[in-house]
């Protein structure tokens, strides 16, 4: 560092690197733009010589093709073959007009301006359609063609000035054209000088560029020069050496004191050399033009620069002068530093200061902020990712692969709050805490929180759940209840859910651990409640209740007053053997009034307008089980037949509805359209018509669609196997199963699971 920048303040230093920092990219760039002009200039010029010569190129092939074409064409015609055959003059005369007919039509729908000559060498006689019938002798380009022989099967090309007054491009093509020897004939095609200028011309080469073409020989067979056509190339001059080897040729080519750079490529047609020649002059000049634009922008934006790097330095200094005017106490406004970063060392000495008593208060606070953490992560807010985060930012002792969800949940709640004032059940429930808390921490990775006034949740990892891990876990609950009534003055019921992977399935087994909450209902208090707990009886019992109010609604749908008691009779004698308490009665039948309030909605009908009073409020005022049944039987029931009886709905749609119902609740039973008809008393093809006009589905095909929506209903929410699924829809094989189900959503049920489990994380 140079003796006065350790002198200078902060902010000429900062000045000085922004100038530097700057200007230094802009004289290298300058620089390094100067000495690569030539060559992308030469790049440029290269590319566009490809350009050109490509598709001057295929215009001459495509030139060449046609002639050849029409070469070939003729000399392989049958009618041209047995003229040369029999000769121009013979008592035959259609065979010679044919001939001329022939070259005639060829040349009058051919797109390149042409001549034709067909020779008879063994009757010594030239047909052209410039001259008509001549002797062969008179034949300007006899001695040519024969001096330039033939090829077998193809063409041979002659440029113009091969001969004195050759001013055309010769196509000779034997006749018939397998006969190279001593052919019976000789087509010649002729083409004028003026129509290859006219291809130069469409190249459009400007900036005074020069094409060449030159075939195999040496030959100049094509220029926009006349002169140069004709002529061979001299193996002493420098364009010979370009068209042998232009790969090593770095000479400057001089044409007429101009010097040209040189670009080629070949044919693969017919291995012509096609030049393209640019002057010298226009590239140093492009190339002179660039380094001068170029200087240019380097000095504007040197001086540029040097105004940004003063306004710069000026304005990024600003903020330190700023922060130091503000943060500086004993200062007075306005005063100036001798050096910023100085004070501002100072400055961030005070504020570690005040970082450590902060983060005192932090950790004073933390708790709260793990509690609203662990309520994030209960609510399925959190993904692993945040989780993670988190983790490692609280300190949270939470590990494993899998997670339970058990929910301490106080028995009967509003008891206990009549008992205990509002500071006793907080002190209550925080040992209640505490001690389940301590009690899982001394077997389990756990985490507490209390997300609910009543209840405790604690979350426990696991490495791997299996049989074994649901026995602990159900052994803890069983612990956590027999500690609560040993130590408390009320009792808690302890819902446990199953494991689930990830930190994403903790929000999906809190909602299993509240909905098996809800089965306490059924199976009283202090209990521990599993899936595997509720499914023998409890789960059972709930379905055969949920089955016999289906099938009150359906008889009732159907107008069949006496199936429809019928069923409420079955299900009152069952419902004290299940339900324990009035609450839970109650609610079952609610729900049932809740069915029926669909049924007449689905109708048409609202409910209020059959029934003077609100159902709800009648039901939970009753007593008894035998006053809801004479209540159901003479009130209910007989108003909402008579509802739907007077609904105005067409005698077709209501059958529909009637098998519609029948369909949703016998899904799972071995279904077909003739029990269905059976039922609603038609016959199977009036019902198979009138189903069609009504749903717009077949019936076997509404079935199917039924069961699978059913099938992705399992899938998405259930743990239930596949085969299970298989069997309840009632599915002979898996196979077939699997088949149907494919063709309905274009995947086997697996993957549909696995897709769905994804999207839900």
């Amino acid at each position: 560092m140079l003796p006065w920048m350790k002198q200078a303040s902060f902010k000429r230093k900062l000045f000085a690197y922004m100038f530097l920092l700057s200007i230094v990219p802009l004289l290298v760039l300058g620089t390094f733009s100067t000495f690569s002009t030539a060559k992308i200039v030469q790049e440029e010029v290269d590319h566009n010589h490809q350009i050109i010569l490509r598709q001057f190129q295929y215009q001459i092939n495509d030139f060449l093709k046609k002639l050849e074409s029409a070469s070939l064409q003729l000399a392989s015609n049958i009618v041209i073959e047995k003229s040369v055959e029999i000769g121009p003059v013979t008592t035959d005369l259609g065979q010679t007009f044919a001939a001329i007919d022939t070259v005639q039509k060829l040349r009058t729908y051919s797109d390149i301006n042409l001549d034709i000559s067909l020779i008879y060498n063994k009757f010594k006689k030239v047909y052209s359609t410039r001259e008509g019938y001549i002797n062969q002798s008179d034949f300007a380009y006899n001695e040519l063609v024969k001096r330039t022989g033939y090829k077998y099967n193809a063409a041979a090309v002659i440029p113009p000035n091969q001969d004195q007054g050759l001013n055309e491009l010769l196509i000779v093509r034997p006749v018939p054209t397998f006969s190279v020897e001593s052919p019976d004939g000789v087509l010649v095609i002729h083409v004028q000088t003026e129509r290859l200028i006219e291809l130069f011309n469409q190249a459009q080469l400007g900036e005074e560029r020069k094409l060449l073409v030159i075939d195999d020989k040496g030959t100049i067979v094509m220029s926009q020069d006349k002169r140069e056509l004709g002529s061979k190339l001299t193996t002493s001059s420098e364009l010979y050496r370009f068209w042998q080897n232009p790969e090593s040729f770095t000479d400057e080519f001089t044409l007429d004191g101009v010097s040209y750079n040189l670009t080629s490529q070949k044919s693969a047609l017919n291995n012509w050399t096609y030049i393209a020649m640019t002057p010298t002059k226009e590239l140093s000049r492009k190339s002179d033009n660039i380094k001068y634009v170029t200087w240019s922008l380097v000095g504007l934006l040197t001086l540029l620069w040097v105004l940004f790097s003063l306004i710069g330095s000026s304005q990024l200094y600003n903020p330190i002068q700023r922060l130091l005017q503000k943060f500086a106490g004993d200062r007075k406004p306005g005063q100036s530093f001798r050096d910023g970063l100085e004070e501002l060392d100072s400055i961030i000495q005070h504020m570690a200061k005040a970082n450590d008593h902060l983060r005192t208060e932090l950790s004073e606070r933390m708790p709260y902020w793990k509690e609203s953490f662990v309520q994030q992560l209960l609510r399925g807010e959190m993904n692993d990712a945040d989780f993670r985060g988190k983790m490692e930012q609280y300190g949270v002792p939470l590990r494993g692969a899998s997670f339970y969800v058990c929910l301490v949940d106080v028995d009967e709640y509003g008891v206990f709050k009549q008992h205990y004032q509002e500071n006793d059940r907080s002190l209550m429930l925080y040992a209640l805490r505490k001690m389940v808390e301590e009690i899982a921490e001394e077997s389990f990775s756990c985490l507490t929180a209390a997300p609910l006034p009543g209840q405790v949740v604690v979350i426990v990892g696991v490495e791997k759940t299996n049989e074994q891990s649901d026995q602990a876990l159900s052994a803890l609950a069983n612990e956590f209840r027999a500690k609560v009534r040993h130590y408390f003055q009320f009792t808690v019921t302890v819902a446990v859910s199953n494991g689930q992977k990830g930190y994403n399935g903790i929000g999906e087994a809190y909602q299993e651990g509240l909905e098996l909450l809800g089965y306490r209902l059924l199976m009283g208090h202090d209990v521990t409640i599993s899936r595997n707990a509720i499914e023998p009886s409890i789960r059972q019992s709930s379905s055969s209740l949920l089955r016999g109010q289906k099938q009150i609604v359906t008889a009732l749908a159907k107008g069949d007053l006496a199936e429809a008691n019928n069923q409420l009779e079955q299900m009152i004698q069952v419902v004290p053997h299940y339900v324990h308490n009035s609450e839970t009665v109650l609610g079952l039948f609610a729900y049932l009034l809740g069915e029926l309030d669909y049924l007449l909605q689905e109708w048409g009908k609202e409910p209020r307008e059959w029934f003077d009073r609100d159902t709800y409020k009648q039901l939970y005022g009753m007593k008894s089980l035998n006053e809801v049944k004479e209540w159901l039987e003479q009130t209910v029931f007989p108003a909402v037949v008579q509802a739907l009886q007077d609904a105005n709905v067409p005698k077709n749609k209501k059958l529909v509805q009637q098998a519609l119902f029948y369909i949703h609740e016998h899904f799972e039973s071995d279904l077909s359209l003739q029990q269905v008809a059976d039922t609603i008393r038609v016959s199977t093809s009036q019902l198979s018509r009138i189903f069609k006009e009504e749903t717009g589905f077949a019936f076997g095909d509404y079935l199917i669609d039924y069961r699978m929506d059913k099938a992705k209903e399992w899938l998405a929410h259930t743990e239930m196997p596949i085969k299970d699924i298989a069997e309840r829809l009632r599915y002979t094989t898996v196979q077939n199963f699997t088949r149907i189900f494919k063709q309905v959503t274009d995947m086997p049920p697996g993957q549909y699971r696995k897709q769905f489990r994804h999207h839900e994380d």
